[in-house]
C-alpha cells in the first residue's frame, strides 16, 4: 500500500515560465510546493529528470496557492506566460524544513521519489525498494 494512503497529502506543480523580463534565457521553470497558505517556490534552470543530474535552483518569493490549479496563464505585470507541465503530491508539510536544504517524498512521473533542493541545486531520486 502506498504511503499516500497513510499521511496528509500536499500538492506541487512545475510551471514553464516564458517571457519573464529578468530571465536571460527567456525560459525557466518554477517549482511550487504547497505550504499552508502559500507555495514555497524555487526557480529552476531546467526540468529535473528522475535520477538525472542536479539542475540549478534558487528559492524565490512564495506564490499564491491558486497556481496549483492553473493550467496556463498570462503572468500579471507583463511578466510573461506560465504553463503547468507537471503536477503531483508530496507527503509532508514544511514544519521543520529550512530554505537551504529541503528533502520531500513525492510522486514524480507516477513513481515515488525524493526531491532534494540544496546548495547543489534540485535533483529527483528514485525511491530505493
Amino acid at each position: 500500500m502506498s504511503n499516500l494512503c497513510k499521511k496528509n497529502v500536499y500538492r506541487w506543480v512545475l510551471l514553464k515560465h516564458i517571457g519573464s523580463p529578468n530571465d536571460i534565457k527567456g525560459v525557466h521553470y518554477d517549482l511550487l510546493v504547497e505550504d499552508k497558505e502559500f507555495c514555497k517556490t524555487w526557480r529552476l534552470s531546467d526540468i529535473p529528470l528522475l535520477d538525472g543530474p542536479y539542475v540549478d535552483s534558487v528559492c524565490i518569493s512564495p506564490h499564491n496557492l491558486y497556481w496549483l490549479d492553473i493550467k496556463e496563464k498570462v503572468v500579471s505585470g507583463n511578466r510573461g506566460f506560465a504553463k503547468r507541465i507537471k503536477q503531483g503530491h508530496f507527503l509532508q508539510s514544511f514544519a521543520s524544513v529550512d530554505d537551504n536544504s529541503t528533502k520531500l517524498s513525492l510522486i514524480w512521473d507516477k513513481r515515488e521519489a525524493d526531491l532534494v533542493l540544496d546548495e547543489n541545486g534540485c535533483r529527483i531520486f528514485s525511491k530505493k525498494k
